[in-house]
């Protein structure tokens, strides 16, 4: 296994890890969304969660075109990646979950490429 694959699958199991807590908090009748924003009311919180879905569809929607168009797995997943920890960022600004996210997505693209250098 290369490193862009164990790569890939760290970040899968920490996002898994991310939403499976998102669950139990959901379940458990807390806000969701206030590792990313404290939203001061329900109109905010409600802004935060189209914001988050707003994100998450834009990752989807990157991933899939990208591998529509035949790029590399390793590849499109980085750059979807990569896009969705930047739409974080604008929307809810830094901090830890979008801190995470943009490493991620680095490492992502990083083990990607210096995979590529090394197969050459």
């Amino acid at each position: 296994m290369n490193i862009n694959k164990i790569t890939i699958w760290l970040v899968v199991i920490g996002y898994l890890v991310v939403n499976v807590r998102m669950q139990v908090e959901f379940f458990s009748g807390r806000n969701i969304f206030a590792k990313y924003h404290a939203a001061a009311n329900a109109v905010e919180a409600l802004s935060d969660a189209q914001h988050a879905y707003y994100a998450k569809t834009a990752f989807l929607l990157v991933l899939l075109f990208l591998q529509a168009c035949n790029m590399s797995f390793g590849l499109s997943f980085g750059l979807s990646f990569f896009a969705y920890a930047i739409l974080m960022l604008i929307f809810f600004g830094f901090g830890t979950a979008t801190t995470l996210y943009l490493l991620g997505s680095a490492a992502l693209l990083a083990s990607y490429f210096y995979g590529k250098t090394l197969s050459v």
